[in-house]
């Protein structure tokens, strides 16, 4: 989640908070012309010192990092032309030619900042933790593990062995036996799911190499994790705000996949295409 959604959260915010983001969202370029805390709590009618909370409270350590953070994310939502609500995409009004764009939009912005974070270095990590184990078990809730069943046939039909655990105490037991030549992907869109931390402490203590796919930002899962992946994160945090579909994220996940997919199959491509055509041999063959 960037810092522009977690300011529309408004979840935990005072009333000078709240005037403060009303300007800011409403003016993004007044902060070029605010180079202080003082000058900004002067234009929001406001002091220095509940800008300086309102940062905080905005997981930024002071305003000069707050006010880097917000331009660099209103730059990058000007250049993707990210105009398009990820929670609210369209409207009971809106046309069917509406309704196609403003999805068609979000899903290719979604796709672009997905590349736009995921850092080679770290794709390169994770593909070869995954081209080493013996099996891939993944941990998640709701929708995210639904997601990963495309990832796990592709992985299948290359002979790599993925797990998909959807009850929780599957997941919990499986987290908690000490499969070393195992590794894990674990994915929570806010990285503080109570349930996926437990799972991902256990896999920790047990030593079992993971991966961790988690929103921008710092959060407690990206902490204990091997590696970690950001989604694109535009979407507000669950439960805080009623959303159409979790667009985005879904979107987002789906494409670290198939980059892990991609990643693993370079590491051994000869082997991996032989498999694939040993597959559509025998298909063919059962015609």
């Amino acid at each position: 989640m960037d810092i522009i959604e977690k300011m529309r959260c408004q979840e935990k915010f005072t009333t000078s908070e709240l005037e403060i983001i009303k300007l800011l969202l409403n003016d993004p370029n007044i902060l070029l012309s605010s180079p202080t805390a003082a000058q900004l709590g002067v234009a929001a009618y406001t002091s220095a010192s509940t800008v300086v909370r309102l940062c905080q409270k905005l997981d930024c350590k002071n305003f000069a990092e707050f006010k880097t953070q917000f331009i660099s994310d209103y730059q990058q939502r000007e250049q993707t032309n990210l105009y398009v609500d990820a929670d609210l995409p369209f409207t009971a009004a809106d046309s069917p030619e509406t309704v196609l764009d403003q999805l068609t939009a979000l899903e290719e912005i979604a796709i672009r900042l997905t590349r736009s974070i995921i850092s080679p270095k770290d794709y390169q990590a994770a593909a070869k933790i995954l081209n080493e184990a013996a099996c891939i078990d993944v941990y998640g809730e709701g929708g995210n593990v639904n997601l990963l069943h495309d990832f796990a046939y592709k992985m299948g039909r290359i002979h790599h062995q993925v797990h998909i655990h959807q009850d929780n105490q599957q997941q919990m037991l499986s987290a908690s036996i000490k499969h070393t030549d195992h590794c894990a992907i674990v994915i929570s869109y806010s990285g503080e799911t109570p349930s996926i931390l437990r799972y991902a402490k256990l896999l920790k203590s047990n030593d079992v190499p993971t991966l961790s796919i988690t929103s921008q930002g710092t959060n407690s899962l990206a902490s204990i994790t091997d590696i970690n992946l950001n989604m694109a994160t535009l979407e507000s945090k669950p439960c805080a705000n009623v959303k159409l579909g979790t667009f985005t994220s879904s979107i987002s996940i789906i494409t670290i996949m198939n980059y892990l997919y991609a990643g693993v199959f370079q590491l051994d491509y000869e082997t991996h295409y032989e498999h694939l055509n040993e597959d559509l041999l025998i298909f063919l063959k059962d015609r």
